[in-house]
């Protein structure tokens, strides 16, 4: 029954795997081609600062995807997770947010949460990395 669980598991892995791959290369198709048609529309070679934001924060989701599948593969090949590469997505996904966030709409409170969450994320992610320096 066991050995049943652990085809499923890593079938239901595979699948996860293609489709993360299948978003991946999608979203890179969607943000060339976003730039390569928002550089040749008139004034060209230029780009509004919205467009840089929207380019950004697709830039970043396609990294997390990535990372996302780095521990995917991992997790498939050696049944494990491991812990600096969850740190590592959660913080470039923060980092996503960050960069694309209103902080005119945003209340300091806010802020200090989100700069909290990033300072114990890092500081995770430090630990993780001096305890096992090799990886």
């Amino acid at each position: 029954m066991l050995t049943f669980v652990e085809r499923i598991k890593k079938l239901i892995i595979s699948a996860l795997i293609l489709m993360l791959l299948i978003a991946v290369i999608l979203g890179t198709v969607t943000l060339g081609w976003t730039l390569v048609r928002r550089i040749l529309e008139p004034p060209f070679l230029l780009l509004d600062v919205a467009t840089l934001f929207d380019a950004f924060g697709l830039f970043l989701v396609i990294v997390i995807g990535i990372e996302l599948l780095k521990s995917m593969m991992l997790f498939l090949s050696e049944d494990r997770i491991q812990p600096e590469l969850v740190a590592e997505v959660a913080i470039i996904a923060l980092c996503n947010k960050i960069i694309t966030l209103d902080v005119k709409a945003v209340s300091g409170d806010d802020m200090l949460g989100i700069a909290a969450m990033l300072l114990g994320l890092a500081a995770s992610y430090y630990a993780f990395r001096k305890t096992n320096p090799g990886r």
